[in-house]
């Protein structure tokens, strides 16, 4: 007897709303490419359907919207394998991720995400394309490439330097995690509602309400407000030379998001950091689209190193958390060795937003 395999999505229509859940609940939704290709077909039915007026993307699971891209399988496609395989495997996959982000972003219809639980790496990278952005209380944002010798792709050098070029640099050179309140209050999500609040706005889309109709929280939660505040005036002690010089600062620091981004200074690869810092500053103020061609030409090289093959070996593979680095701080990382990932790579996809993806989304 065959097992039938299961759906990585679920999907349901009521009234105008198109309810879109992520369904690999033993892998965090972790985003392999059976994953990426059914949330692509799901978007693309979505879009051509008439009876559709807004869509909503959540997880089937409370704990976990999104824990990233599926890094172990790129790794397992990619070791003893020769730099130009390694590199082809990088681009098939990361096209795919990239191009599914594009197409959130660019979505001729309004996209509600919820995300609940993880929302880390690639899956901030499809929560960071919504209209309405909204998370649960036990939410817990990272960009925590640095842990695998990678660096915060999926156009996050767009949509984490958006609202302050100096939190988003530091969230991405960091890898700290953010609570639902941290994200609310820096401007990556909207609002934090629980199961209640999440049916009836789903009940009021159904009916035919667009984005523009639903209630909004006009009275700002206090402890939101004081995470702001807390957050700008850390941010104010940062200098803006060097890299170096951030790090020393925030190391030195009180802030409790400060003294966790030190600690995993300690365990991350240096080159990451590095590699990090140079991308944000020469990408700021790029289009996500922009971005995400860059990343994609850098996360091509990237794979191609031996600091991923070893960090995914530590972190996920042998699981020993004893990674050996190639450098032991930012400030050995050759600057050529940095310029190197950005060679342009023959015969590279192109990701784009689709012509027909134009249409005014806040209708």
């Amino acid at each position: 007897m065959t097992d039938t395999p299961v759906s990585p999505l679920q999907t349901e229509q009521t009234g105008a709303l198109r309810v879109i859940s992520l369904h690999r609940p033993q892998a965090l939704n972790a985003l392999d490419l059976s994953l990426i290709e059914a949330l692509d077909a799901a978007l693309t039915d979505a879009f051509a359907d008439e009876t559709v007026n807004s869509i909503w993307l959540q997880s089937s699971q409370a704990r976990a919207f999104c824990a990233g891209g599926d890094v172990k399988a790129l790794y397992q496609a990619s070791v003893n394998q020769p730099a130009d395989v390694q590199r082809a495997e990088a681009l098939r996959y990361f096209a795919a991720e990239y191009h599914l982000d594009a197409k959130i972003e660019h979505s001729p219809k309004p996209i509600v995400i919820w995300g609940r639980g993880l929302v880390m790496g690639g899956g901030w990278g499809l929560f960071a394309g919504g209209d309405l952005k909204l998370v649960d209380a036990e939410a817990r944002f990272a960009m925590p490439e640095l842990q695998i010798g990678l660096f915060p792709d999926v156009g996050a050098a767009h949509f984490l330097q958006k609202p302050d070029w100096r939190v988003g640099t530091l969230i991405g050179c960091s890898g700290i995690h953010l609570a639902a309140i941290d994200v609310v209050a820096l401007g990556y999500a909207d609002r934090c509602v629980d199961e209640s609040a999440a049916a009836d706005l789903k009940h009021q889309l159904a009916s035919g309400s667009t984005l523009a109709d639903l209630p909004t929280d006009d009275a700002e939660d206090e402890t939101v407000r004081q995470s702001r505040e807390d957050w700008q005036a850390a941010l104010d002690t940062l200098p803006e030379p060097s890299l170096s010089d951030w790090m020393a600062q925030v190391s030195r620091s009180e802030f409790e998001p400060f003294k966790q981004a030190a600690r995993q200074w300690q365990s991350g690869s240096a080159l990451s950091v590095a590699l990090t810092w140079h991308h944000f500053r020469r990408l700021r103020g790029a289009s996500r689209v922009e971005v995400l061609n860059q990343d994609l030409m850098v996360g091509a090289h990237a794979v191609a190193e031996r600091e991923f093959l070893e960090g995914v070996r530590a972190l996920l593979v042998d699981k020993d958390k004893s990674p050996a680095w190639l450098y032991p701080s930012v400030i050995s990382v050759p600057i050529n060795l940095i310029d190197r990932f950005y060679r342009p790579i023959s015969g590279a996809p192109v990701i784009s937003a689709d012509p027909i993806r134009t249409t005014d989304r806040k209708q």
